[in-house]
């Protein structure tokens, strides 16, 4: 295990909610009130619009973590794989967990 060389990026990995306004979100033209609206759509529950949009701010300040219903409910809406959602907030954890017990 001496030998082990760890490819650790030198740099903090984005958060997935940066991730999501900066490459989705502004690209396709969406307000986040307008995907809360997407997001509730294609909630199978009956969530409010302002507890989405609650939940969606707070992803995208990165005050909170992509959870992976989220994850699904944003891969429906985008077309895009609950996957990488989940991967991008692992990496981001890993960084973070990392940083904090000190990487090697």
């Amino acid at each position: 295990m001496a030998n082990y060389k760890k490819n650790r990026p030198e740099r903090r990995p984005s958060h997935p909610g940066a991730i999501l306004k900066r490459m989705w979100l502004d690209e396709l033209g969406y307000t986040q009130s307008e995907f809360a609206d997407a997001l509730v759509s294609a909630s199978p529950k009956k969530i409010k619009k302002s507890t989405m949009q609650t939940k969606l701010n707070e992803l995208i300040n990165g005050k909170r973590a992509m959870s992976a219903e989220f994850a699904v409910l944003i891969g429906r809406v985008l077309k895009t794989s609950p996957r990488m959602w989940m991967n991008l907030q692992a990496s981001f954890d890993i960084w973070e967990a990392e940083e904090k017990v000190g990487a090697a």
